[in-house]
């Protein structure tokens, strides 16, 4: 990796460094006041209990989730993933659907139909693990290092948040993370349904 991508890498990740501790605090004056309400999942990401999520909030954990990933994936423990590594999921070889993207997309269009709340997938969602591999590797050098996996999981949560922010008002609302949260459901139950469809018909021609 070069020494100017290396230098972007270290701004990028002190900045998440510093804004991870000033969170905590917030935290934990929240915890103390006992701010914390009934909804979970939302509550765990506003650390500072104002009521609405922020992008901070929604990306400072980006650096401590791609360490766990790279702590699980990194069977050699070098502190770089290969492709191998990389495919190798909790259950085994992660599975590739690429070859059945655009009929599995097609599936979900059908459900979509029935169920307003379900989210069409775009095919390239259905990469192979090859593919994602290779987005994952911007250096280009065969492997994937902790900043490599935070970079995407920085882009992933930004997305993420934008999806969320229906309102484009530069925050999160509880309404919108509860409605996003409902969709979300509906379509990952979607998706299950039709890959195990899809994959039957595959199988029985």
């Amino acid at each position: 990796m070069s020494m100017i991508k290396k230098s972007v890498n270290f701004v990028v990740i002190a900045g998440f460094i510093t804004t991870a501790t000033a969170l905590s605090i917030s935290q934990s004056i929240a915890f103390e006041r006992g701010h914390h309400r009934g909804n979970g999942g939302f509550d765990r990401l506003d650390v500072n209990a104002d009521a609405v999520l922020s992008l901070d909030e929604m990306t400072v954990g980006a650096g401590s989730k791609a360490e766990n990933m790279l702590a699980r994936k990194d069977s050699d423990e070098d502190g770089f993933l290969t492709l191998e590594e990389f495919q190798q999921g909790r259950n085994g070889v992660i599975a590739d659907y690429s070859d059945l993207a655009d009929e599995i997309v097609q599936c979900v269009a059908d459900l979509q139909a029935e169920n307003a709340d379900i989210v069409v997938p775009d095919s390239d969602n259905f990469l192979s693990p090859e593919d994602k591999f290779n987005a994952l590797d911007t250096s280009g050098d065969g492997l994937v290092d902790v900043d490599e996996l935070t970079e995407a999981k920085v882009a992933k949560a930004t997305e993420k948040f934008s999806n969320l922010d229906s309102d484009e008002d530069g925050s999160v609302s509880e309404d919108e993370y509860d409605a996003a949260k409902a969709s979300r459901l509906a379509t990952r139950q979607a998706v299950r349904q039709c890959i195990s469809d899809v994959t039957t018909e595959d199988e029985a021609v």
